[in-house]
């Protein structure tokens, strides 16, 4: 009898152990599985945060923020090449009117493309327009351009003429002799000459019997000169 009952008393208590056994084992490897989950959920924020660093994706700025000025057109400087000028006049629309060669000068008579230029320092807005242009270079660098009114246009005042040059040439400074008839209450100009004249071509300048007037233009930021010294036999 002893011996039964010791025999199911080892019966239960190896039942019982298997079941301890089963239910530590059950709750360990949840417990093992909940950790996994964490590292996976923690490993995969690292990453997102990584990416998020090394690629961001940004969105564009509205489209008023993106927006600029009109562009400005190429500008002009004494001594640039024959070819880069022409490239200027070519992107503005001039045309082409005649040319003349005398050994190493050259003379091109252009109708410009009416373009509209910005003077510095105040930004102001001046087009190229109202007269045709002698462009003059030697050994093909620009020297010299001579402008006369253009009939179909309404010519030049002396302020906007100056205001061109310094919108044209806005890093040179430039010596404009220009002449105005003093019965014209309007100031019109009715020749200039933007820094000088190759000697194979002097007589081209001061056809009409007027006196000259001369304005030195400097660059930005000193103001554009109005104030000239007129009165000048060229």
């Amino acid at each position: 009898m002893a011996i039964r009952i010791n025999f199911y008393i080892c019966i239960v208590v190896a039942i019982a152990a298997v079941l301890f056994s089963s239910i530590v084992y059950t709750r360990s490897a949840r417990s093992q599985t909940r950790q996994a989950r964490i590292r996976t959920s923690q490993l995969s924020d690292i990453a997102a945060n990584a990416d998020e660093k090394l690629g961001t994706v940004r969105t564009l700025p509205s489209l008023q923020t993106r927006a600029r000025p009109p562009l400005q057109p190429s500008t002009l400087h004494l001594g640039m090449l024959e070819t880069q000028f022409f490239e200027y006049a070519k992107d503005n629309n001039w045309s082409a009117i005649s040319t003349i060669h005398r050994d190493e000068f050259t003379v091109h008579n252009l109708q410009p493309g009416g373009e509209g230029l910005y003077a510095l320092p105040d930004r102001k807005l001046i087009y190229v327009r109202g007269f045709t242009a002698n462009i003059y270079f030697e050994r093909d660098r620009l020297v010299g351009i001579r402008l006369t009114p253009d009939n179909r246009d309404r010519p030049l005042t002396a302020p906007e003429l100056l205001t061109l040059v310094r919108a044209w040439f806005p890093d040179d400074v430039l010596s404009v002799l220009y002449q105005v008839a003093p019965t014209d209450p309007r100031k019109s100009i009715a020749e200039t000459l933007i820094g000088t004249i190759p000697k194979a071509f002097e007589r081209d300048l001061g056809k009409l019997s007027l006196p000259f007037c001369r304005a030195i233009v400097f660059p930005s930021p000193v103001p554009v000169n109005t104030l000239s010294t007129c009165n000048l036999n060229i």
